[in-house]
């Protein structure tokens, strides 16, 4: 029973260390960190990361920044990278000119949720769809899967949740149009 204890107070001592200290989550590919809650909000996160110049510049031009930095929301963002916009057609020198503001930020709230929603819910959720904050919905594409699908296109979640003092955002790999 005393090594019992021993170790969970070794544990629970370790723990806290890693809270102290603020070590990012291991398993990040890609370059990208992933945050313990309280870290950095989802515009910082975003801003720093180097992989959403676009979701940043098209955030930007719609005036939708104060909304993903807001410390009080409860976010979720699926978060086109450059390279889901690349394959679009759009990077951070033509997304602002490619659509009026209000078509712009209708796709850009439609990658968001109102809640935080960590990847386990979004795939195996007790919902199957997920309202998003701009109308519409998005579904699990199977059960166990890292992939969601709407409107007969899908996105693989190449990044699940990277996790923010506001919410949650798992990166996904195509722009989803509502």
């Amino acid at each position: 029973m005393k090594s019992f204890i021993n170790k969970f107070r070794v544990f629970g001592a370790l723990s806290l260390l890693v809270l102290a200290i603020g070590i990012p989550s291991v398993g990040a590919a890609d370059g990208m960190k992933r945050f313990k809650p309280g870290a950095e909000s989802i515009a910082a996160i975003a801003v720093g990361n180097g992989n959403f110049t676009t979701l940043v510049a098209a955030l930007s031009c719609t005036d939708l920044v104060g909304a993903v930095a807001n410390p009080d929301a409860e976010l979720t963002v699926f978060a086109p990278t450059d390279a889901a916009f690349e394959a679009a057609g759009l990077n951070a020198d033509n997304v602002c000119s490619t659509f009026d503001t209000e078509t712009l930020t209708t796709v850009l709230l439609y990658h968001v949720v109102g809640e935080r929603r960590p990847s386990p819910s979004v795939i195996n959720g007790r919902n199957k769809e997920i309202m998003m904050l701009a109308g519409g919905y998005i579904y699990p594409a199977g059960t166990g899967s890292l992939t969601i699908g709407a409107n007969n296109s899908s996105a693989n979640i190449v990044i699940p949740d990277v996790l923010a003092s506001n919410g949650i955002i798992h990166a996904i790999d195509f722009v989803l149009l509502p």
